[in-house]
């Protein structure tokens, strides 16, 4: 039998996760004649019936050939909350009655939360994002309130400017379609509240979060306190989310898989001396799983503690039965129960990172952890740490270069801090809730928790300032991810079977990913760009194979998120850093592809005029964009484009004119 049969053979869920998984994409990425589908789901009922009781080697292979293709069938089938959904229409301002899914959040300029809204309009109550002014906010609305609302729910859409985080597919893979902005008189209190659930669940952690308040009086270290031990990331500034992102260690603020892990092995080590006998590992069994979906309470039962849990649920499960437990069997089988309750939470990023880092360091660091022989019980802690960060950075990495752009080196030494000290910190966490009716030996805890915390970011910070701490600017097609996953797999496999045809597919993987590289490359020098930005400030980008240029009033004045949004598409159209010219300079510029002159741009074929009545030395209300197909004396295409409300039509011109983000105006000057 060889070694690949052995292993599918032990783990069958692994078969069925991953046909399942395959109906799932071919739905969602392909348009499917349910025609065909039905002719061919008759087929395979009727070929099933004919060789079900013949059991002869050649019908065996043709019956499990059926029953696969019918498990792919299932996929592309199964029921779907987001590509089926009919959203109702909102036409005119109406009354709601509103219940606050959770504690509103302060913003720049509003506040923040979840109302879960109904009327006699709407046949089923649904989620909002609410947005409340700050004028005369009422402070006192909290988890569970019951307010009645008037105003009218606008979809939730992407700014859309391009390679931008689709927000939109996030929102509505936690059940939000629409959006609410409520002023300071179209609002009011009921005095109910809500006994739902998930309302005691947030309403528990807030009054959690208050006794962390008392204790810990530093708005940071509280903030990154809640964040690891209760999962609320609310209060935590973008300065320290840029800490923990360019050292590796942003896993830890999202309560996962990680924390999970950690109640798990601990609780498991301190209740131990019940497993003996089948009544004790009954009892064993059932205060764990307990525990576990208690502390997913606690963290209002956000979507990455519910995977974890339930991973771990099954992998109490099946220890109870007193069965040898494999772990990618469990793996797989918590991941198809997920996708089963939603197929979407395939296409969630933490639920692609937590099960891959999982599977790599269950996969990959018991091979690393032999290569070297350490007696010493310290050094094997730190060589053991050493190997988890790297499997699950190696089986992970594809996906963070691919989402984020950057890939953290010093991720390795950040888990040296960043694990022990969240260890420590969950624990004493959980000490100080348990003995917070003793307020002195509370606030003692409550102090070593925020000297810890205080001493992790310090650690955080000095990695950052490290040169080359982070490499920033990577950017993948969804074709060199797949690529570089087949490399993955490939030379994992080599190294269990060693077979050199293993190793000839991964090194045929690594050159066709330089091959797909070098293209990439090659089209950078063709592209020839114009970009006007959906923003507050105005951001207009020129490029011009790889030189490129940023039109603004003043580009220190831009926000943060602004700033982002900029780099962001400079690092997707491999540009050189960007030239930026002050819309409001007098001085004209004159560039081999550029001249400027009074309320005037032209660059390469096009013309950009900006509103006669302000000229280009003010900021603008519109511009207007021409583009000369076949050089400037021939009839340009002509577009104006008014900024603040741009996308409100984006319907195609020509094929040397055309919006391709809804949002920002994108246009390429050249023939498509």
């Amino acid at each position: 039998m060889s070694v690949e049969r052995n292993f599918f053979q032990k783990i069958p869920f692994i078969r069925i996760f991953s046909l399942f998984l395959i109906g799932i994409l071919l739905r969602h990425f392909l348009t499917l004649d349910l025609r065909w589908t039905g002719i061919l789901c008759t087929v395979l009922i009727s070929a099933l019936i004919i060789f079900w009781h013949n059991s002869n080697f050649t019908t065996v292979k043709i019956q499990n050939l059926l029953i696969s293709f019918g498990i792919v069938l299932c996929g592309v089938f199964y029921p779907n909350q987001i590509a089926d959904r009919q959203l109702p229409s909102f036409p005119e301002k109406d009354y709601y009655l509103a219940e606050v899914c959770q504690k509103p959040a302060e913003k720049a300029k509003t506040f923040q939360t979840i109302l879960l809204i109904t009327n006699r309009v709407l046949t089923n109550p649904e989620k909002v994002v609410a947005y409340f002014s700050k004028e005369k906010f009422d402070s006192t609305i909290t988890t569970g309130d019951q307010l009645v609302i008037l105003t009218r729910p606008q979809e939730v859409r992407n700014a859309g400017n391009p390679f931008e985080i689709d927000y939109q597919s996030m929102m509505q893979r936690n059940g939000i379609w629409f959006s609410a902005y409520l002023s300071k008189d179209t609002y009011l209190k009921t005095g109910n509240h809500s006994n739902r659930l998930i309302f005691k669940a947030e309403q528990f952690r807030d009054k959690l979060i208050s006794m962390l308040t008392v204790a810990i009086p530093e708005k940071e270290e509280r903030s990154v306190v809640s964040a690891l031990t209760l999962g609320y990331r609310t209060e935590i500034d973008q300065e320290t989310l840029d800490y923990f992102a360019s050292t590796g260690a942003m896993h830890v603020l999202s309560v996962s898989g990680l924390h999970v892990a950690l109640i798990y092995f601990i609780l498991g080590f301190l209740l131990s001396f019940l497993k003996r006998g089948r009544t004790g590992i009954i009892i064993f069994s059932i205060i764990m799983i307990l525990f576990l979906w208690f502390y997913a309470f606690l963290t209002g039962f956000s979507a990455a503690v519910q995977r974890a849990t339930v991973m771990f649920t099954f992998v109490v499960i099946g220890n109870s039965l007193r069965r040898q437990v494999n772990i990618y069997n469990s793996l797989t089988a918590s991941a198809f129960f997920l996708m089963l309750l939603n197929p979407d939470v395939l296409f969630d990023i933490g639920f692609q990172l937590s099960y891959l880092a999982v599977f790599g360091i269950v996969l990959i660091q018991p091979t690393l952890n032999k290569l070297l022989e350490i007696t010493n019980p310290i050094l094997q802690w730190f060589w053991s740490l050493f190997t988890v960060s790297i499997a699950a950075q190696l089986i992970t990495f594809p996906l963070g270069l691919f989402y984020f752009n950057q890939f953290p080196n010093l991720f390795w030494l950040s888990s040296y801090v960043v694990i022990p000290v969240t260890t420590v910190i969950i624990w004493l966490t959980l000490a100080f809730f348990i003995l917070s009716p003793f307020h002195g030996i509370a606030m003692i805890i409550g102090w070593i928790i925020e000297k810890s915390t205080h001493i992790m970011l310090l650690s955080l910070k000095a990695m950052d300032a490290f040169p080359l701490a982070v490499t920033k600017g990577i950017v993948l097609t969804p074709f060199q991810v797949c690529l570089l996953f087949g490399c993955i797999v490939f030379f994992i496999v080599f190294i269990g079977v060693k077979q050199k045809a293993w190793l000839f597919a991964t090194l045929s993987m690594v050159l066709l990913f330089q091959i797909t590289e070098l293209r990439e490359k090659t089209k950078v020098f063709n592209q020839k760009i114009v970009i006007v930005y959906n923003s507050k400030n105005l951001m207009i980008q020129l490029i011009n194979g790889r030189t490129n240029y940023l039109i603004t009033p003043v580009f220190e004045k831009l926000s943060r998120s602004e700033k982002s949004m900029f780099q962001r598409v400079c690092y997707h159209l491999r540009a050189n850093p960007a030239r930026i010219i002050a819309n409001n300079q007098a001085k004209p510029v004159i560039c081999d592809d550029l001249e400027t002159e009074n309320n005037c741009i032209q660059f390469i074929n096009s013309k950009i005029n900006f509103s006669s009545s302000n000229g280009f030395r003010k900021t603008q209300d519109l511009i207007e964009l021409s583009i000369y197909p076949e050089g400037f004396k021939a009839n340009p295409e002509t577009r104006t484009i008014y900024l603040g409300n741009i996308g409100s039509d984006n319907k195609e011109i020509t094929n040397f004119f055309k919006i391709k983000q809804d949002g920002a105006f994108y246009a390429n000057l050249g023939a498509e």
